[in-house]
């Protein structure tokens, strides 16, 4: 690819009303008659419906997602961002995962991880016109690193900041040194938008299960067995299952992805 920096989607979403015309097309009147038109023009009158819907603010239903509470409040023109490793689930992956439903008490109600992927920011908000300057940036400062290996180690439990979400995740036991750089680069790229930081000291992984609220202490209990599966699975399955080769990097906006390919 010429440009480390590639569109990969666009698909609807909730940021989807903030388009903009494209190049070739103009916002202003096509008939001239327009202009020159001097009759009156008697307005309808606005249905009630639509005058009290405009009072109206987005309320979240966390029933609509699975019981997931939003971290920030959704509002028009605000993107949630974040960049991270992408993972194609293997075999082996999709087959610990049963394993974990299987071991771990049904009320908890685990969920399997809408896509696998390696986190190196949080998700933050970006406003729609700082996308553009936002994805130079990433890609200006992340055009010198060069791919690497990530070799997975064990599972370990995590809990998100607002305690609202559980998740069962695999660590990493290579590869970390690289990206702790990638984290400080990125995070002096957050710093120009006055953006949350990632975390300090990172713990490194891949989430692969879910649930709702904080069930840390109590998912920790399955840990023993959970990771003796883990090493059944490591000696079954070629190693092609345990690790990602990082050839490119993803930033995910709104229902926007870019990608950053490593040199």
């Amino acid at each position: 690819m010429s440009n480390a920096l590639a569109l990969l989607n666009n698909y609807g979403g909730d940021s989807s009303d903030e388009e903009v015309p494209g190049p070739k097309v103009s916002t202003k009147r096509t008939f001239k008659e327009d202009e020159d038109c001097n009759y009156s023009k008697k307005r309808l009158p606005v249905p009630q419906q639509f005058l009290q819907s405009k009072s109206l603010e987005h309320q979240d239903d966390p029933s609509l997602h699975a019981g997931r509470v939003r971290s920030f409040a959704h509002e028009r023109g605000n993107w949630a961002t974040f960049v991270h490793i992408p993972y194609e689930a293997q075999c082996g992956v999709v087959e610990l995962f049963s394993h974990i439903e299987e071991t771990v008490p049904k009320h908890l109600e685990l969920k399997i991880a809408d896509d696998f992927h390696i986190s190196l920011t949080k998700t933050v908000i970006l406003k729609y016109h700082w996308i553009s300057a936002f994805v130079k940036s990433l890609q200006e400062n992340l055009k010198h690193f060069r791919k690497f290996f990530i070799l997975f180690d064990s599972v370990k439990v995590y809990c998100n900041e607002e305690r609202t979400r559980t998740f069962l995740g695999i660590q990493i036991r290579s590869g970390r040194d690289t990206l702790v750089k990638m984290v400080e680069t990125l995070d002096i790229c957050l710093k120009e938008y006055d953006l949350p930081t990632f975390y300090k000291d990172p713990s490194f992984h891949m989430s692969i299960a879910w649930c709702v609220g904080d069930v840390e202490k109590e998912l920790q209990n399955y840990l023993p067995q959970i990771n003796d599966k883990l090493e059944q699975l490591m000696e079954i399955h070629s190693q092609d299952n345990w690790y990602i080769y990082v050839d490119y990097l993803l930033c995910k906006t709104g229902n926007k992805y870019f990608q950053f390919v490593l040199s």
